[in-house]
């Protein structure tokens, strides 16, 4: 019964790569290298004799491995092979781990395509991240003993659906998996109703809190450089990060108000640093002085009277180290969120707004754990700024909260490793 599934699927997917293609093709979705390798008529790694099988579908997948490869890397002399889906995805993962893993296109599902590219970087483990869910290829790789771990594992509402009415198939398929380490509980059920072992699934985390890594040395010169300079005869640093232009004019109705009752400089961090100039003009229309952190050094004089703007790239991470309290914008009209887990990392106050569509898994451990706080609209947002700036002990509780939350993370990443380890 199961091989004849198994038939059926391959006949209908690859009738269905057939009629998509020229879709995919015009929509810029694929080009003729990556179709070349997904039907892997041109496989850009040589024979490997074994090696750690990493599939990251996107972009996102692809950067929340960071730690993951390095962990493997410190435990494993196996060369690792990172396999994507999208074009962007295999872009940024040769940008990242170019230098530490052979990346290559995840090969059509069909069963002579996989048999080739199993043949070709013989993997002694294969880890898929998220929703991976490959028929032929689970079945291909159980066949030859090699362990499937599914991490990270979660899945989207409409993912669930579309799973559920063909759960005949699905149970048959996560049957294969030799251990599945889900983000939190409410993953772990849908995973079980679709048939996953129980014997053989985990609350292993969400391996995006492991990913954040600090140069020390940098961080160390970052404040010696600007703490003394943006928190300039002030008390208190608000940031807020990752603004769009609706939310800069609210965020400056919110300073001003609060600006009259603390001791608070305030730097706003545009989601696209090219806005500056636009940023700029919606300062001085509120009657305020805008300084770009690259002219600081230029005006020490009026520090005290300015509200700074972030013009430089890549340094955002670094300046929630000296922040007080920080918003991620995104969030309080509908963009869709940016990521929380930065400034939390640094045990940071942060806040965000109702509109996290992007960060969802995320949003819902901060949540959990009271590590944030969600504000609904521009009120909310001056009234908890206010309390934070106002109440230590609520400032204090919010910071120990972040902390914990990535002490736990850590610690389920862990384990993660260990069961690799036991599966090799």
């Amino acid at each position: 019964m199961r091989l004849l599934i198994f038939v059926i699927y391959d006949i209908a997917l690859f009738i269905a790569v057939l009629f998509f293609l020229p879709l995919y093709a015009l929509r810029k979705k694929i080009n003729f290298e990556a179709l070349l390798e997904k039907l892997t008529i041109v496989i850009p790694v040589k024979k490997i004799e074994e090696s750690i099988w990493i599939q990251a579908v996107s972009v996102g997948e692809v950067i929340s491995i960071r730690a993951l490869v390095d962990n493997l890397q410190n435990y494993f002399s196996f060369r690792i092979v990172i396999s994507t889906t999208t074009l962007t995805g295999k872009k940024v993962a040769k940008n990242i781990y170019g230098n530490k893993a052979d990346i290559i296109f995840l090969p059509f599902d069909i069963t002579f395509l996989v048999k080739r590219i199993i043949k070709r970087i013989n993997p002694k483990i294969f880890i898929a991240i998220e929703t991976e869910i490959w028929p032929n290829l689970f079945y291909q790789l159980y066949k030859k003993k090699i362990p499937i771990v599914i991490l990270n594992g979660r899945i989207s509402d409409k993912a669930y659906k579309r799973y559920k009415k063909i759960k005949f198939i699905t149970e048959k398929i996560l049957s294969l998996c030799s251990y599945i380490g889900v983000q939190n509980n409410f993953y772990l059920e849908r995973f079980l109703s679709l048939g996953a072992s129980s014997d053989r699934i985990a609350i292993s985390g969400n391996i995006k809190f492991a990913n954040i890594i600090v140069k020390q040395k940098k961080l160390l010169n970052f404040k010696d450089e600007y703490l003394s300079l943006l928190k300039h005869k002030s008390k208190f640093l608000f940031i807020a990060a990752s603004t769009h232009s609706r939310e800069e004019k609210a965020i400056l109705e919110v300073y001003k108000s609060i600006k009259e009752r603390f001791s608070c400089n305030l730097l706003i961090a545009p989601r696209h640093p090219e806005r500056t100039k636009e940023v700029e003009k919606e300062v001085r229309r509120t009657g305020l002085i805008a300084l770009r952190i690259s002219q600081l050094r230029e005006k020490e004089d009026i520090l005290d009277k300015c509200v700074f703007i972030l013009d430089t790239v890549g340094d955002l991470f670094y300046f929630y180290s000296i922040a007080d309290v920080c918003f991620v914008g995104g969030s309080l009209f509908d963009y869709g969120g940016h990521n929380i887990l930065e400034p939390l990392y640094f045990s940071k106050p942060t806040l965000f707004g109702p509109y996290m569509s992007n960060f969802k898994e995320i949003e819902e451990v901060v949540l959990e754990k009271k590590a944030a706080i969600k504000v609904q609209d521009k009120k909310q947002l001056r009234y908890y700024i206010e309390r934070i700036l106002f109440d230590d002990e609520f400032r204090e509780v919010l910071c120990k909260n972040a902390s914990k939350i990535f002490e736990h993370q850590r610690a389920l990443v862990k384990k993660n490793i260990e069961i690799i380890k036991s599966l090799l």
